[in-house]
């Protein structure tokens, strides 16, 4: 953009701005927790976490660490004034260890010191003496009568007390409908442990502020919440907490869920001094929580035309050892079981277990990434049962305005969706896939989606904004976290359009819990959505007090403010028959994946990727682009590489190379995206939220397109070399043609 193109206030809405937080970030001028400056007498903090993921604590010795140089307090679960216990959803997890190790990331004891190393001298010291117990790492072995318990205080919600949370949906008579189906497929998918690798680890800093509130700078998705778990765990009143966030050095859940913050809250109180901790890359993989590997059993009847008639789903959910959002992720993953179909005809089932494995939790895409996977494989082997073109099928039973996902959920803002189809493939068809040479061969596979925007299943979704209006512009006050996705850019420009000013004067305040009120978590698609809105409203009502006082040359010097709450459409959860509106709207997309395939070892690597997707009004293209370009290499690394590997419940892949985190190297060198913009009738401006549907339909593309080259389906993902020649292997052993004629190029 040239220097000083938004001085001028010709509508801001749809413009390439440069991001509000762009400069400082390139320039490494941005801070981050680990860049703040040490107060004065600041201590540092380290933990003491068991080394196995089931134990009994038979007792904690801290009399050598307590001996060591520097080494100020030793801070145990009985140093917890409060409930000792935190959860996003259920409070089901320790600040501390009492008695019990259930996974890999309990912190059996804090080591406070004069200065990082003394803390981990100190830390090293603390001897624990556990009675080790067999980890239960199988969620399969979790549901059997004589499984070991992870949490046996916990109240029986299910046919098992492993059992976190149990649903079931049924719609029409899927027994009757499979029975009379021209052809039925059936297949079971697995999925694994990914981590999610933001780039700055865990850090933050404790102490108190002027007015005696615990002060917190750290970088979290839903400041507010941690404060709500942080003084119940240790029995401090709210209004005593405070949040101050600093840069935010990526997310995609994994800052959903508590990490350190109540660890130097409590050092803070307990020494009365300001305390400073920081993870390195290690302890953060083991810290915090994973996606969850899924079991997805799936039936899918169709007629002889492809028109889907039935489907059953049977899915297995790995929670680990904490109950995080696990319940929620159930919830969203079957409620999206069908992807983007009709389905007349469905029962689907499922359970999230407990196990001694890392606790899970959100990551970008909420448990629909798992569930696209199987059913666009589904969609694709219907296909080529019945000899149709899987873009064929796809069109013939795409929800349209007025229908009901399989699920229930009626749609209407969906006439964008069989555009994406036919622009990701008219796009992708500008260039031919190369002839299979040597032993490559070459393939193209094709994948659409949707994706549920807010949190629907009857959650309270709102976000408040407050705006002041002065001579000099405008200063938006609201709690929606940047972590990258570029909401504050995006809500900058909102604000300008709304109020008819230039972007470079909004200036949008977030940080302070003290000072910007909440606006919910910067998750599930939801902040332009939810925190836009709640800004064009409140812009609005500044804007007519404004023109009532005429204009804005008559403001009085301080200005004048007005506040408004924005309340999401209401929303309902799951039932099990019957009809519910999960969610209050979708994004949809469709992606087109060009591979070549080594046949003698496996290997896959991506070519090209293409991606159509409907984003509603589109509020500022370049960050679009950069949100579908980063979905696109995330898919990747989810179909090909990326898994975290836990042994005996203890993660083992403890860097970005060991969890197969894709870089430059490994990214398509072609990702293109193709926008279409169909206004959704709820969002400010038309927008809505699609910083999760960028990523959905990639991985079961790029497996597509794996079959293309080679015939054979990997139904397990990442689909590494290994996955895939095994692939082969039964291809070739099924088939009674030769396997070098099946390995052909195919269109």
């Amino acid at each position: 953009m040239r220097k000083g193109a938004d001085s001028k206030p010709r509508g801001a809405v749809g413009r390439d701005l440069v991001r509000v937080d762009g400069v400082a970030k390139a320039t490494g001028t941005a801070k981050y927790p680990q860049d703040l400056p040490l107060p004065k007498d600041c201590l540092h903090l380290a933990t003491v976490r068991a080394p196995l993921a089931r134990a009994r604590i038979r007792a904690v010795g801290v009399a050598k660490a307590l001996a060591a140089p520097g080494v100020v307090r030793v801070l145990t679960a009985a140093d917890v004034g409060g409930t000792n216990r935190f959860g996003l959803v259920e409070a089901d997890q320790p600040v501390l260890a009492d008695g019990v190790v259930r996974g890999a990331s309990d912190v059996v004891a804090l080591v406070v010191a004069e200065s990082e190393r003394a803390a981990r001298e100190g830390a090293r010291r603390v001897v624990l003496d556990l009675k080790k117990e067999a980890p239960l790492t199988d969620p399969e072995r979790a549901c059997e009568a004589d499984a070991p318990l992870v949490h046996p205080e916990r109240r029986l919600s299910g046919r098992h007390r492993n059992i976190l949370a149990e649903r079931e949906i049924r719609r029409g008579d899927t027994a009757r409908a499979l029975s009379r189906a021209a052809v039925v497929v059936s297949s079971e998918y697995r999925t694994g442990f990914v981590e999610h690798a933001f780039l700055a680890p865990e850090a933050g800093l404790a102490e108190r502020d002027g007015e005696g509130r615990l002060t917190l700078y750290v970088a979290t998705q839903w400041p507010e919440q941690d404060l709500r778990q942080a003084a119940v765990a240790l029995g401090e009143p709210l209004e005593s907490l405070r949040i101050v966030q600093q840069t935010i050095g990526g997310a995609f859940g994994g800052r959903e869920d508590i990490s350190l913050q109540i660890f130097l809250l409590l050092a803070a109180s307990e020494t009365g001094r300001p305390v400073r901790m920081v993870w390195d890359r290690k302890e953060s993989i083991r810290g915090h929580g994973k996606r969850h590997p899924f079991r997805i059993r799936h039936r899918l009847a169709a007629d002889s035309k492809g028109r889907f008639t039935a489907a059953e789903i049977d899915v297995l959910v790995d929670a680990g050892c904490y109950a995080s959002t696990s319940a929620a992720v159930l919830d969203n993953a079957l409620s999206q079981g069908c992807g983007p179909y009709v389905v007349p005809a469905l029962l689907v089932s499922g359970r999230t277990v407990y196990t001694n494995n890392p606790y899970t939790c959100a990551f970008r895409g909420f448990g629909v990434n798992q569930m696209a996977f199987a059913m666009e494989q589904q969609v694709n082997k219907v296909a080529a049962e019945l000899s149709l073109d899987p873009a064929v099928v796809r069109r013939r039973n795409f929800v349209e305005p007025g229908d009901r996902l399989a699920t229930g959920t009626k749609v209407f803002a969906c006439e964008g969706l069989p555009k994406t189809l036919r622009a990701a493939e008219t796009r992708a068809r500008r260039r031919k896939l190369p002839a299979a040479r040597s032993d490559w061969v070459y393939g193209r596979g094709l994948a659409s989606a949707s994706k549920n925007v807010g949190y629907g299943f009857g959650l309270a979704d709102n976000a408040t904004a407050e705006v002041t209006v002065t001579r000099d512009g405008a200063v938006v006050r609201i709690g929606a976290a940047e972590v990258g996705q570029g909401v504050e850019t995006a809500l900058a420009q909102i604000a300008a359009e709304t109020l008819a000013i230039a972007p470079a004067r909004v200036r949008i305040l977030w940080q302070d819990t003290s000072t910007s009120p909440e606006a919910g978590s910067s998750s599930a698609s939801r902040q332009t959505f939810m925190s836009g809105n709640a800004v064009l409203r409140v812009c609005k009502l500044a804007r007519r007090a404004v023109e009532k006082k005429g204009g804005i040359a008559k403001l009085p010097k301080g200005g004048l403010s007005r506040r408004f709450t924005f309340h999401a459409p209401r929303t309902r959860p799951i039932v099990a028959r019957g009809a519910t509106q999960h969610a209050y709207a979708y994004a949809w997309s469709t992606s087109v994946a060009d591979v070549r395939v080594e046949v003698a070892t496996g290997r896959v690597e991506v070519e090209r990727i293409v991606t159509a997707l409907d984003a509603g009004r589109v509020v500022n293209p370049r960050l679009l682009e950069g949100q579908v370009e980063g979905g696109a290499v995330m898919g990747q690394g989810y179909a090909l590489q990326e898994q975290c590997i836990v042994r005996d419940g203890m993660p083992v892949s403890l860097g970005f190379e060991s969890c197969g985190v894709p870089t430059a190297v490994d990214a398509a060198p072609d990702i293109e995206t193709v926008v279409l913009e169909s206004a959704e009738p709820l969002g400010p401006f038309g927008a809505r939220g699609i910083g999760e549907i960028t990523m959905i339909p990639v991985v079961p593309a790029i497996t597509a397109a794996i079959h293309a080259a080679t015939g054979a389906w990997v139904d397990e993902i990442p689909a590494t070399p290994a996955r895939v020649l095994a692939a082969l292997a039964k291809l070739r052993k099924s088939s009674s043609a030769p396997a070098r004629r099946r390995l052909r190029r195919r269109h």
